[in-house]
């Protein structure tokens, strides 16, 4: 009976060290992230729990290597299914909009799920008599990362900022993460065969994105604005 009790007591108390270590993760990030929301230009702080209080007023993208996504996955994917970490998710879009910001490609392409994601560009020209049911597409990251790249040539000065930074909706079953951006730059560059022709860049656009629990894009909804370059290459490519 002792060593019957004894076994129990051991168990016990390894799973109750186990739920502290889970309880205590949140706290942790959020002090280890309230050091770094000091950083000039990001006006949002966290929550005791990691999320970001509304709203999130950062300027410019985040570094990933400003972020925590270096979490043990083990420990992200409890906090994910508990329905916190939500701060995790926002960093994977920090990455992605960081990635357009300093034309990195592999970087974009890592920021999404390895089978695809779905796009709703609503406001695109083509889609102008298209239901939104329909609007959506299964897209590669190969060729998100293209058709990144093909932006980034033809604005090579092209600088992101936010008007509202990437911020995870409330409730613990909302995956989505929330952007008000906006792009300052011109169209100097070449790309798609068409010339610049010197005009600035002002494109802004509002942009949602489906984050899962691997950390990975699944779908993005975006509405938005178009360059002088964008309009030009769909002139080109319907005639």
């Amino acid at each position: 009976m002792l060593a019957k009790s004894a076994s129990s007591t051991a168990t016990a108390t390894a799973v109750t060290i186990a739920l502290l270590a889970v309880v205590s993760i949140p706290a942790i990030s959020a002090l280890a992230l309230s050091s770094s929301s000091s950083s000039p230009g990001v006006v949002g702080r966290r929550t005791i729990l990691g999320s970001i209080k509304q709203p999130q007023l950062q300027t410019r993208p985040i570094s990933p290597a400003n972020n925590i996504t270096g979490l043990p996955l083990l420990i992200s994917k409890i906090l994910l299914k508990i329905g916190h970490g939500k701060h995790l998710r926002e960093e994977v879009v920090h990455k992605y909009f960081h990635g357009v910001d300093t034309k990195n490609i592999p970087q974009i392409i890592d920021c999404f799920h390895p089978d695809g994601a779905i796009i709703r560009d609503v406001c695109a020209l083509t889609n102008r008599d298209v239901s939104y049911e329909n609007v959506g597409k299964l897209v590669s990251p190969q060729f998100l990362g293209e058709r990144c790249n093909e932006f980034l040539n033809a604005h090579p000065n092209c600088i992101v900022k936010f008007h509202h930074g990437p911020t995870c909706g409330r409730g613990s079953d909302n995956n989505w993460v929330y952007a008000h951006w906006y792009e300052e730059g011109s169209f100097s560059g070449t790309s798609q065969g068409i010339e610049p022709d010197g005009s600035p860049l002002t494109v802004q656009g509002q942009t949602r994105f489906l984050v899962g629990n691997d950390l990975k894009i699944r779908e993005i909804v975006i509405t938005r604005t178009f360059s002088s370059w964008e309009e030009q290459l769909l002139l080109k490519n319907s005639s």
